[in-house]
């Protein structure tokens, strides 16, 4: 068997274009697209990749820069930060958002409310109730930036790694 085996392995290994052509495997399982390197159902799409040759890998590598994120992992991880990043960029605007809103609810204050507040008119206890809603989301939307800032460095370092 072996012996069967071994010339046929061997013309591959010589074979530049064995080398190039790569299969995958497409199949839709319950909706899902899924790549495999073996066929996952009867209705498999057959996808032919061309690899590059090694000595077109090092002569292009000395053209262009490495790619950022070269690593399978990396570019995972940077994709997860990214979603990550748009998530709390979402929660940024949703808080801008609602401080409006609250600031609009602020300058419906009446004379009764303003002297609970101990204010001396409408308007001090309007500017004093607006501060505080102002304060309390800048706040939250500092936080929120911080670990946007966080993610960011995460994303640059991991880009930088080969």
């Amino acid at each position: 068997m072996f012996r069967l085996i071994a010339p046929v392995l061997g013309f591959m290994a010589i074979s530049p274009q064995a080398a190039q052509d790569i299969t995958v495997y497409k199949c839709t399982i319950k909706g899902v697209a899924t790549f495999s390197q073996t066929p996952c159902a009867e209705n498999a799409e057959i996808i032919k990749l061309k690899q590059p040759l090694i000595a077109d890998k090092v002569s292009n590598n000395a053209n262009t820069q490495a790619m950022p994120g070269a690593s399978v992992d990396n570019y995972i991880e940077i994709q997860k930060i990214e979603r990550e990043i748009k998530r709390h960029q979402l929660t940024i605007k949703n808080y801008k958002e609602d401080l409006a809103h609250a600031t609009q609810q602020a300058s419906y204050i009446n004379q009764d409310q303003a002297n609970r507040m101990g204010a001396a008119s409408i308007a001090d206890a309007i500017a004093t109730k607006t501060t505080a809603i102002q304060n309390r989301y800048n706040a939250l939307i500092s936080a929120v930036e911080q670990q946007i800032s966080i993610l960011q460095q995460q994303k640059q370092q991991l880009s930088n790694q080969p």
